[in-house]
């Protein structure tokens, strides 16, 4: 019994990925912080990546190619994110918060 759960398979990682997913979709729909809905959306990608590799491994029985791509989908991922915050502590600057409802019934 408690070999079945040691033995850790495709199953406990799609699982995984979706509770991430789960969780980042909830930080994106209940969040008016957009900090806070940028973070959601990286957490988002990270769950689609292990998903991705879980799958890779089980349909090519290594993880080279899967690794490559993830490693890849990470990195713009990042660079995405990084570029995101950026932005947010321009927008911080112009407004001094980051409440996308205040942002966006503010009028100019």
């Amino acid at each position: 019994m408690i070999d079945s759960f040691l033995n850790i398979g495709m199953m406990h990682y799609l699982i995984l990925s979706f509770i991430l997913f789960l969780t980042g979709l909830l930080g994106v729909v209940v969040s008016r912080n957009l900090l806070r809905i940028v973070m959601s959306l990286f957490v988002i990608t990270v769950s689609i990546v292990l998903s991705f590799l879980a799958f890779g491994c089980y349909c090519d029985n290594s993880l080279d190619n899967a690794n490559i791509m993830g490693i890849f989908i990470l990195l713009i991922s990042v660079l995405q994110t990084i570029i995101a915050v950026v932005i947010l502590y321009k927008i911080y600057q112009a407004n001094e918060y980051l409440d996308a409802e205040k942002i966006k019934n503010k009028e100019n």
